[in-house]
């Protein structure tokens, strides 16, 4: 069992705002409802995703499984566009010296993932891709099947729904500012919060995860 950092995608390593609402309106016309205006941004990033998509944007649920797959083909025809998050790529090195295992368990899909992953070159151990509001589901299947416990794992996503799907699946999560949600509403949902890269490693660091056990290691405790 060695300790892993499981991370979300979009929002926490790659810079997704701007094509999300860019996808969003687009798709505006297509599906009937109303187009978002940069003034209103601000205010989306309070906002619960179920509530923006379904109160705010005024989706009907009938035609939710439709309009995700045509954001999902508008996502992965703009992955060229994606950037990645100053300050991300550096992390994973890092990660990987101190003993790391490094997963992703995201909602978008696993190929949009890899296409990411690789265009960045950030090396993982696992992926995993979870539906939309299923992500809890998704993180017990993925510690199940990768031998995880909750003191050797740890969860680094943006959204309010991260912090509650961590909760359900009773796994740590620190949650990063520079996505999606704003800290205050990640501070509300009840999530640690962090503001750039270097807070972020600090964070991690600190948790005092489960240390991998080695035959070496296990002999120098026996001596």
């Amino acid at each position: 069992m060695k300790k892993t950092i499981i991370f979300d995608l979009d929002g926490t390593l790659v810079d997704i705002q701007p094509i999300f609402f860019r996808i969003i309106n687009v798709l505006a016309a297509e599906f009937n409802y109303t187009p978002l205006t940069p003034e209103a941004i601000p205010s989306l990033r309070e906002l619960h995703l179920r509530k923006f998509i379904f109160d705010r944007l005024g989706w009907r649920f009938f035609l939710f499984p439709k309009i995700l797959k045509r954001g999902r083909e508008e996502y992965r025809r703009l992955v060229p566009e994606v950037d990645l998050f100053p300050g991300i790529a550096a992390l994973f090195p890092i990660l990987r010296e101190r003993g790391y295992r490094i997963g992703v368990v995201s909602s978008s899909e696993e190929k949009t993932v890899r296409a990411l992953l690789q265009k960045f070159k950030l090396e993982t151990d696992f992926i995993y891709h979870s539906s939309l509001f299923g992500k809890a589901r998704t993180l017990k299947k993925a510690m199940q099947e990768q031998s995880l416990t909750t003191t050797n794992t740890l969860y680094v996503g943006d959204e309010i729904r991260d912090v509650e799907a961590c909760r359900k699946a009773n796994l740590p999560i620190i949650a990063v500012t520079w996505g999606l949600n704003s800290e205050a509403s990640l501070r509300k949902a009840g999530a640690e919060t962090v503001a750039t890269p270097n807070e972020l490693l600090a964070a991690i660091l600190s948790k005092r995860l489960a240390e991998p056990v080695t035959s070496s290691s296990h002999q120098k405790m026996s001596v």
